[in-house]
């Protein structure tokens, strides 16, 4: 008797499935998903600052990406920015462009962060170099 081949990759395959089903796990899924887990304060010194961190965690244990780093760590404080104040323009050798940039600044003192200003003081900069052309 021969035995064919197609009866032979028949068996192979059985064989196969066979000892793939019996490595799988057939306990219940794991609790763990994804994201952070409390912490084990006993190994912390700072025994105060592991239990806010845990409450924490478990505030935002159902956010994610974005609304996950909001939550944990807030919106970030942003450092005390002065805006600085205008020059005299009587003595600059260029009055023009002293005067322009005393008005932008006086524009943009309101605004609160460095970036903010920098950004306000550079639109009213180029808005009068276009208003002047």
């Amino acid at each position: 008797m021969k035995p064919c081949f197609s009866v032979l990759l028949a068996g192979l395959i059985a064989a196969t499935f066979a000892t793939t089903v019996t490595a799988m796990p057939t306990g219940a899924a794991p609790e763990k998903g994804p994201g952070a887990y409390p912490m084990n304060c006993a190994e912390w010194k700072d025994k105060a600052r592991c239990a806010a961190l845990n409450q924490k965690i478990q505030a935002c244990k159902a956010k994610t990406d974005d609304e996950w780093r909001e939550c944990m760590y807030g919106s970030v404080p942003t450092a005390k920015f002065t805006p600085p104040t205008p020059r005299d323009c009587s003595k600059a050798s260029n009055k023009e462009a002293c005067e322009a940039h005393a008005s932008a600044l006086e524009a943009c003192k309101e605004k609160r962060t460095r970036a903010e200003h920098r950004k306000c003081v550079a639109g009213q900069l180029r808005a009068a170099s276009l208003r002047k052309n």
